[in-house]
């Protein structure tokens, strides 16, 4: 697919299908297009339902765009679909009929997915609730030169939104497989929404430009993604260090087919990296992207996770740190800020992440605005956060600031996988290896941590359990 020229595929795509749109279609979906008419039958998914090719893909995108003749062509559109293969083809669609791609994550209420769709601009939603439809709304934003806004996850406030280019959405795909060593013959599980940024980079992108084969599990079947590793045979598992805990905990078997776990969307701790290893002999190579810039750095040894780095920076991405230690990304996948300044400029994008360099690799400290003050004293909690995790028994942990009536200091929410693991444990093993000031003054103990389905840490939500908790036993969490 590399090899054709825009003027060869857009030759491809004339001889291949008819045009029923007024517009040109966007690059991404005339290199589909010549994908099909060079070998129709080509696997695209596997599903629940069987095996299908890229005749069906593009069959069911014409259903798609037929749903979508309510509005003009070259508009914004919000999509929602819960169903794999149907989002893709909802998106080649979308993109066939050169409009921007709103991508919303299905599992959210509909009444914020119907606020954010008008929020962007969508002239309509396709849903999937119970069957295809598109459901129009007032207004709609033209789709100039946007070919996608992906939205940032919402784990401490609103999620905002980012507009892509056709371009930086290729770059940033092609740089992710290039960099992880995926090409022809891999099948890629989406075990992540692809509504994601990490799922647009790793699975939709190189599905509809390059032709990668995906493993489409039933996400509404308690157990459709054990099923699509059984039967999908995939040979790369893009994860969320959460997807990686509960694998473990269930004690399931990976298929041989599997060459390579990643995990993104939150540091992966040492500990789960390390019992990953341990359990299945394969390393989780730990993967730092951000929805205002794709991919950013990746573990290309395999065992970053456990040395407490994510890698070195992605092919073609620009890592540096700033004065403060602010990681600063200049990348072509940079997007644009549609909304307050988010840290985007001119393709550079400030991360809200602190960082440090180790031997080349880069080692993240915590969000800007996680750290606090204890003392005098400087508390990333990522920092306390690997020296808990630390402890056996420890699944899962988190460091937010707690005030009380002697100032200001740490407290610790986790979840313990035995009784043993306590507030004095953990304040015993925290003195051995951390500065008086970062030692936890209360300990919280969960039956799990609140998360997003992105496997981010709802933070406002733990602080109401925190608030809780000390409300309801005299000021002190334990």
């Amino acid at each position: 697919m590399s090899s054709l020229t825009t003027a060869a595929r857009r030759s491809a795509v004339r001889g291949a299908v008819d045009l029923p749109f007024p517009r040109v279609m966007s690059s991404i979906a005339e290199a589909f297009a010549a994908l099909l008419q060079a070998r129709s039958g080509a696997p695209v998914a596997w599903t629940p339902d069987g095996w299908r090719d890229r005749r069906d893909l593009w069959a069911l995108s014409d259903e798609v765009a037929a749903a979508l003749a309510i509005v003009p062509a070259g508009v914004r559109v919000a999509i929602s679909v819960r169903r794999g293969f149907l989002f893709l083809a909802a998106l080649l669609a979308v993109w066939r009929r050169g409009d921007c791609a709103v991508l919303l994550d299905a599992a959210d209420p509909q009444a914020p997915r119907l606020d954010f769709a008008r929020q962007f601009g969508a002239a309509c939603l396709v849903v999937d609730e119970p069957q295809l439809s598109c459901r129009p709304l007032a207004g709609g934003v033209p789709a100039a030169d946007l070919a996608a806004i992906k939205l940032t996850s919402g784990s401490t406030g609103l999620p905002r939104g980012v507009g892509v280019g056709a371009a930086g959405l290729i770059a940033d795909g092609d740089a992710l497989e290039r960099t992880m060593g995926i090409g022809d013959g891999d099948r890629v599980l989406a075990a992540v929404p692809m509504s994601f940024s990490y799922g647009v980079g790793s699975l939709l992108v190189p599905a509809l430009w390059r032709g990668r084969v995906l493993v489409l599990p039933d996400h509404d079947h308690p157990l459709g993604l054990f099923q699509a590793l059984r039967q999908g045979e995939p040979t790369v598992l893009p994860a969320v260090p959460a997807l990686l805990r509960a694998l473990l905990d269930h004690g399931v078997e990976l298929p041989t087919s599997l060459r390579l776990v990643l995990s993104a969307g939150a540091v992966l701790p040492p500990h789960i990296a390390a019992s990953f290893r341990a359990r299945f002999g394969r390393c989780v190579h730990a993967f730092y992207g951000a929805t205002e810039a794709g991919g950013i750095c990746y573990d290309r040894t395999g065992n970053a996770a456990e040395r407490g780095t994510v890698g070195t920076p992605v092919d073609g991405v620009a890592v540096t740190l700033d004065a403060d230690g602010r990681v600063r990304v200049r990348s072509p996948a940079v997007g644009l800020a549609l909304e307050a300044d988010d840290g985007l400029r001119d393709g550079v994008f400030m991360a809200p992440d602190l960082g440090e360099w180790h031997d080349g690799e880069l080692c993240l400290l915590g969000r800007v605005t996680a750290v606090f003050d204890v003392g005098g004293h400087k508390v990333h909690p990522l920092e306390v956060e690997r020296v808990i995790a630390e402890l056996d028994g420890v699944r899962d942990v988190v460091v937010v600031p707690w005030s009380d009536g002697f100032g200001r200091a740490v407290c610790a929410a986790l979840v313990a996988a035995r009784p043993t693991v306590d507030e004095t444990a953990v304040r015993r093993h925290c003195v051995q290896h951390l500065a008086s000031a970062k030692v936890p003054r209360c300990v919280l103990v969960l039956e799990e941590l609140p998360r997003t389905s992105r496997g981010k840490l709802r933070l406002l939500e733990i602080n109401r359990l925190l608030a809780a908790a000390v409300a309801g036993e005299g000021g002190r969490p334990r």
